[in-house]
C-alpha cells in the first residue's frame, strides 16, 4: 500500500493509516483491517477511539450475547466433519478440528473473522452442547482422531453472519446464497464504518459536532463534498 500513499501525497493528499480491530468498537467479532484515508484539505484527522477492550470501560461483545434470538432464517445445510489430520492447539476455539476450516464460536467472546469465503465448509461452526470441546479435549489427551460426521453441531446462517457483523436484521440481502455470504464477508461492520465516517466528517467540517447530528444527513452531506453517489 506504500504505492497507493505516494501517489495520493503526490496529489498533495494528507495520508493516515491505521489497523482498526472492529470488537473494539462494538463489533461481536475480531476482524483487523487496514483503513486509509485521504484528505485533500489541511485539517488533522483522527482515527475513532476504541470504544470497547482494554483501555475502555467497556467489555467487548460476546458472539453469544449477539446471537441471541435471531429470526428463523435459510439454515446452511452443509454438514460438519472431523478434520483428517486435526491441528490441535491449547483452545478449541483455534487449530483445525473440523474438515474446511471453520471455527467453534466462543460464546464467551467475539467470533472469529466472517471471511467472503463462508458458505460452505469454511463456514463458522455453532456447538451449542460442547461437542467440539469435549473432542478437543480428547485430543489433548492423546487420543485418536475422528471420522465422519459430527452431530449436534452447525454451520452458521448468512443471518447470523450478519449478526456478528453487526447490520441490523432488517437488511436485506440478495442473490444467491454463495452471494450473500460474500457480500457479509466483504463488507465493513455498519457501527465501524460509521465510527470512521464520523471522524472523516469531523476533519472535514471541523465546527460541526458530528456526534449531535443524524448521521445520514451528514453522511450524504459528506457524499456531495467528494462527489459520490452511493
Amino acid at each position: 500500500y506504500q504505492w497507493i500513499i505516494q501517489q495520493f501525497k503526490a496529489l498533495d493528499y494528507s495520508v493516515y493509516v491505521d489497523l482498526l480491530e472492529a470488537a473494539s468498537y462494538g463489533i461481536p467479532q475480531y476482524r483487523e483491517r487496514l483503513f486509509l484515508v485521504g484528505l485533500a484539505t489541511k485539517n488533522d484527522f483522527t482515527f475513532p477511539l476504541k470504544t470497547h477492550g482494554l483501555g475502555t470501560s467497556n467489555s467487548y461483545i460476546s458472539s453469544g450475547s449477539a446471537l441471541t434470538d435471531v429470526p428463523d432464517y435459510e439454515p446452511n445445510s452443509t454438514n460438519v466433519s472431523y478434520a483428517n489430520k486435526p491441528v490441535i492447539r491449547p483452545t478449541p476455539w483455534t487449530g483445525t478440528l473440523v474438515k474446511g476450516g471453520g471455527k467453534a464460536i466462543n460464546f464467551d467472546a467475539p467470533s472469529p473473522t466472517i471471511t467472503a469465503t463462508m458458505g460452505g465448509y469454511r463456514t463458522h461452526i455453532i456447538d451449542p452442547e460442547g461437542v467440539l470441546l469435549v473432542y478437543h479435549r480428547h485430543l489433548m489427551n492423546g487420543g485418536k482422531p475422528r471420522s465422519g460426521t459430527i452431530e449436534g453441531v452447525r454451520r452458521l446462517t448468512v443471518r447470523e453472519s450478519a449478526r456478528l457483523q453487526s447490520f441490523p436484521d432488517h437488511f436485506v440481502f440478495k442473490g444467491s446464497k454463495t452471494s450473500r455470504y460474500r457480500q457479509v464477508g466483504n463488507a465493513v461492520p455498519p457501527p465501524l464504518a460509521k465510527a470512521v465516517g464520523e471522524a472523516i466528517h469531523q476533519a472535514i467540517f471541523p465546527s460541526e459536532l458530528s456526534t449531535t447530528k443524524d448521521f445520514q444527513s451528514y453522511f450524504d452531506q459528506l457524499c456531495d463534498t467528494l462527489h459520490l453517489r452511493l
